[in-house]
């Protein structure tokens, strides 16, 4: 996700033969944008009308000045201008943004753009995976030091029948000097997903994107892409009458990414590869089997953390909110079976109608009765903290007094209950507060990923973010 910038020329896939010169310029911060010297509207002044429109196009496609195949996808413009000289000739430019670039290939449709496999270097994965290739000896006696290095084999997990998960790495050599002064080799990480057939970018992203939340939950910092590419069969060629496709780049705008993440050293991380690279696959298969029940929990939790400068009572609604929606879908939470409350709610709403109140207030108790037999925060937190109880009361000593200080925050952000008001403003305790939760939904989630209670308590147990928090 580098700055990139590409002069060439540009057209539409379905008008090849208008091709108009302009710029293609990348940061994280700003996304693609790419500057024409020219227009694809009919500036013959025919259509007024639609002059002034701005176009939409799924795909723009253009040619650097180096020869680099380029596809802009979800187009649209966002500036147009027309310079008209004395001499009445026309001078036209507009401005378009794309969400994503593809360098290496054309895509003529959308529906063209599918890939075999693609390949994500994230931020922090080098060190959340921390296998090296290098081995180093020194000699004191002869002054010689020497540097091997051996590939490490790919690793690979299975998710589920159709997809496969891959730890690749990659190196680069050094290059040959006619005065060698330095020697460089470097090894990166990425994370390879590879599909039986070649599946949308939609289907990757998504991937993608559990993957990094997967990692963020190790690290216990925001991870981001930093490098993607991707093996489409469009981008087949043939040399020397051997078959090879070759990768394609893929960039979109991650205005977070700008900002240089600090390094984090594995024994700061909540659990590295290490710690399941036995368990590797089952850890995977079970993040993504969960992601269709729990992704709620997960886009809850994970919300704050790529959010730093959220305000922290909405840090505390978010988790409170990942702690029901977690409660609510592993342990549904009701008084009754659906059929019996049925029947309650039935004598209730005809209670309600018979009372001699306004028709309004009827219509709001009834409301309420359509959620009267879900449980209360109380009563999930209280079975949240049974549950765990094991590892949650290494954490917060006093259970009954923590949910009924959080009880009394949340009605009070919730319907600003002036009862809760002193307690809700207290922001020191309204942080402290929102540190414990988060330790109980980092539990939670350690124990779905396959986790047991011992192994959660000893990795809690060795982060400093934890122990400051109890």
């Amino acid at each position: 996700m580098n700055k990139i910038e590409y002069k060439g020329v540009w057209w539409l896939p379905e008008k090849p033969e208008e091709q108009i010169p302009g710029t293609l310029k990348f940061t994280p911060d700003e996304g693609a944008i790419l500057e024409l010297a020219g227009s694809f509207k009919d500036i013959s002044f025919k259509d007024i009308e639609n002059m002034d429109k701005m176009l939409k196009s799924e795909i723009i496609l253009g040619v650097s000045a180096d020869g680099e195949k380029i596809t802009l996808y979800k187009c649209f413009e966002s500036d147009f201008e027309i310079t008209v000289r004395p001499s009445f000739q026309k001078f036209p430019t507009s401005v378009f943004r794309a969400e994503f670039v593809f360098i290496g290939a054309h895509f003529q449709k959308p529906e063209d753009i599918k890939f075999k496999s693609i390949s994500v270097h994230y931020s922090h994965l080098d060190e959340w995976v921390n296998i090296s290739g290098f081995t180093f000896q020194y000699k004191s006696d002869t002054g010689e030091f020497l540097i091997k290095y051996k590939l490490p084999e790919p690793i690979q997990a299975k998710i589920n029948k159709d997809c496969k998960i891959s730890i690749d790495f990659k190196v680069t050599y050094p290059t040959r000097s006619i005065v060698q002064k330095e020697a460089n080799i470097k090894q990166r990480t990425y994370i390879r997903i590879e599909h039986s057939i070649e599946k949308s970018l939609d289907e990757y992203l998504n991937i993608m994107r559990h993957i990094q939340n997967f990692l963020s939950l190790g690290v216990t910092e925001p991870v981001y892409p930093s490098k993607i590419t991707g093996i489409t069969e469009a981008n087949k060629h043939t040399i020397t009458d051997n078959p090879y496709i070759s990768p394609v780049e893929i960039y979109y705008r991650l205005p977070e990414i700008s900002r240089a993440p600090r390094t984090v050293y594995p024994h700061n991380m909540l659990f590295t590869f290490k710690d399941i690279s036995d368990r590797f696959e089952m850890f995977l298969k079970n993040w993504f089997e969960k992601a269709n029940t729990l992704e709620p929990v997960y886009d809850l939790y994970f919300g704050p953390l790529y959010n730093p400068r959220m305000y922290l009572r909405h840090q505390f609604l978010s988790l409170i909110q990942a702690l029901e929606a977690y409660h609510r879908r592993n342990f549904e939470g009701k008084y009754l079976p659906d059929d019996d409350y049925g029947r309650v709610r039935k004598k209730l709403e005809e209670f309600i109608d018979g009372l001699r109140i306004d028709s309004s207030f009827k219509n709001a108790l009834k409301n309420k009765l359509k959620y009267g037999n879900e449980y209360s925060l109380r009563k999930r937190l209280k079975e949240i903290f049974r549950q765990y109880k094991e590892i949650t009361d290494n954490f917060i000593t006093n259970k009954d007094v923590f949910i009924n200080k959080v009880v009394e925050i949340r009605n009070y952000l919730t319907h600003y209950d002036k009862n809760s008001r002193e307690i809700a403003v207290d922001k020191k305790q309204l942080y402290h507060i929102t540190q414990q939760l988060k330790i109980v939904i980092v539990i939670c989630l350690l124990s779905e990923l396959g986790f047991n209670f011992k192994e959660i308590k000893n990795l809690l147990a060795r982060n400093y973010k934890y122990i400051f928090n109890r």
